[in-house]
């Protein structure tokens, strides 16, 4: 089979694997749709390896995705041949303190089965593979992984029922932010980007307002808060300068969500003002991956269609072109950028 291997900055190669060999509990997926996460154009530029600290190169990137199941091990009984399928790649040992007390999404010792999923097949296990409805696309189901991750920031967001919310960035995570603060808290929302086009779809998926951070957002959001500030602000941009000034957006008792990862090699260098959150009795808060069930739950929203994450798919690439791909997401020129094996 063929599947993508990094060995260093920018190397990353599509070559000939042999097809995983299957245990008596794991499942071999005939990959359909795959999203580019920016975690992994990380991975890609940077030379990263994916997994746990110590493996050795190559890397083998891809985790957003869905397909077709072509065998089973010998002790799978849910899921059979010819079923379409999403899976949750992440092995949690189970063991761990964060994992006995229900944060799986820390766990100390995660793991995974061996590649990940840009290739043409990808080896998962069955416990954390789910049947797709027959009205859910590939694409669609494609999303349970990122919006998995949305919810679970979403929830530690503290976002009240028809709350004031401010969402830095309208990209695909800002998006699906969006859509969750709209439908499970009936938020009035503020989307902010740099770019006209991701500002216009945000408009069309419900932000109540969507503008640039340079074109009165400060003011916009006090006018609509009364002068406080937003209950909650979700900062889904890896930038420490925007990551600072979404402070000053906050309301006293509100919650500001670090959401997105500062994709720099080394320690990122960041000022808050610590009277802010002390005299505003703020909660300045993180959010990194999920939980089993909320990958349970974010497949059905997609499939109740509470979160449409059709608009959000503007770019399909080949495996062959995944660097395309890379380049797409990078650059921002549209927003969930898709290899199709």
């Amino acid at each position: 089979m063929r599947a993508t291997a990094l060995y260093g900055p920018s190397d990353l190669r599509v070559e000939e694997f042999d097809v995983p060999k299957l245990g008596p509990h794991e499942v071999l997926v005939k990959v359909v749709a795959d999203g580019v996460c920016p975690s992994g154009v990380h991975a890609v530029r940077n030379g990263v390896q994916w997994g746990p600290p110590g493996v050795k190169m190559p890397g083998f990137p891809g985790h957003e995705f869905s397909g077709d199941v072509v065998e089973v091990g010998d002790s799978v009984e849910k899921i059979k041949v010819g079923d379409r399928v999403v899976s949750d790649l992440i092995l949690r040992c189970g063991r761990c303190y964060y994992c006995r007390t229900g944060r799986q999404n820390l766990c100390v010792a995660k793991g995974r089965l061996g590649y990940y999923s840009w290739a043409e097949y990808i080896k998962t296990i069955d416990y954390q593979t789910y049947k797709i409805s027959d009205d859910t696309s590939y694409e669609e189901a494609a999303f349970t992984e990122p919006l998995a991750c949305a919810l679970h920031g979403n929830l530690r967001a503290n976002i009240p029922p028809g709350g004031n919310v401010v969402i830095i960035g309208a990209g695909p995570m800002g998006l699906l932010h969006l859509q969750l603060a709209k439908n499970l808290s009936g938020a009035r929302v503020i989307i902010s980007d740099l770019v006209d086009g991701r500002l216009k779809i945000a408009k069309s998926l419900g932000a109540d307002e969507a503008s640039k951070p340079n074109e009165g957002l400060t003011e916009k959001v006090m006018e609509i808060s009364e002068g406080r500030g937003a209950d909650s602000v979700i900062v889904t941009v890896g930038n420490p300068k925007v990551q600072e000034e979404s402070i000053k957006l906050v309301a006293s008792g509100g919650t500001v969500l670090i959401f997105a990862g500062i994709h720099t090699l080394g320690e990122p260098a960041t000022t808050i003002n610590p009277n802010k959150i002390h005299y505003g009795d703020v909660d300045l808060r993180g959010s990194f991956d999920k939980t089993a069930d909320e990958f349970v739950r974010a497949l059905k929203l997609i499939e109740l269609g509470v979160v449409d994450t059709k608009p959000l798919v503007t770019h399909r690439f080949s495996l062959d072109e995944v660097m395309k791909a890379i380049d797409a997401a990078e650059k921002l020129e549209g927003l969930k950028v898709m290899i199709r094996p």
